[in-house]
């Protein structure tokens, strides 16, 4: 099983912010990386995919691929290279058997590939190895609590430059056995 780290919490207090938190996410976003977005419908998880898009220089709407289960948008990953981010939702699957045929495993697998799955709790997947797993909470009309739990240190290192660009914090690095 993958490491647990710390989560980090942020309130989002409008959709404007929540793409702005998602934005500050984007602008460390590499290839590989892979977030799992977990929350109720109107959560503001393809809000927060808009916001992760604009930080890679993605041009374009960005809509929720809810009838075409994913959509991919060329962008640049903080590195300067290339990056698409594929945005997959999975909340019309209805098993592991759609899972398969859908294709899954090549979203993960593509070299330059940045990989937003809303819905992932709809299916019982195996887990990639490593993961950032974003919760959204409604907590009031436009107020979300968004909970960035690390999987592997990847993703830690997402979370402690997120915490750095959100709250100003300095990063804390990943004890040497977890590298």
């Amino acid at each position: 099983m993958p490491s647990r780290r710390p989560a980090l919490d942020v309130i989002s207090h409008s959709p404007d912010q929540t793409r702005q938190i998602g934005y500050r996410l984007g602008r460390l976003a590499r290839p590989g990386d892979i977030y799992l977005l977990s929350g109720q419908v109107g959560g503001g998880k393809t809000t927060f995919v808009q916001g992760l898009a604009r930080g890679l220089g993605v041009r374009g709407s960005v809509q929720s691929p809810t009838f075409a289960l994913a959509m991919e948008h060329a962008g640049q990953a903080a590195s300067g290279e290339p990056a698409i981010l594929f945005h997959l939702d999975f909340y019309r699957l209805e098993g592991a058997e759609d899972l398969e045929t859908f294709g899954y495993e090549e979203y993960l697998q593509a070299p330059e590939g940045i990989v937003a799955v809303e819905w992932p709790e709809r299916l019982s997947l195996a887990l990639p190895e490593a993961y950032l797993l974003v919760s959204f909470d409604h907590l009031a009309e436009a107020k979300r609590r968004l909970r960035f739990q690390p999987y592997g240190s990847r993703p830690q290192e997402l979370v402690s430059g997120l915490r750095e660009e959100v709250t100003g914090a300095p990063r804390r690095s990943a004890p040497a056995g977890d590298r």
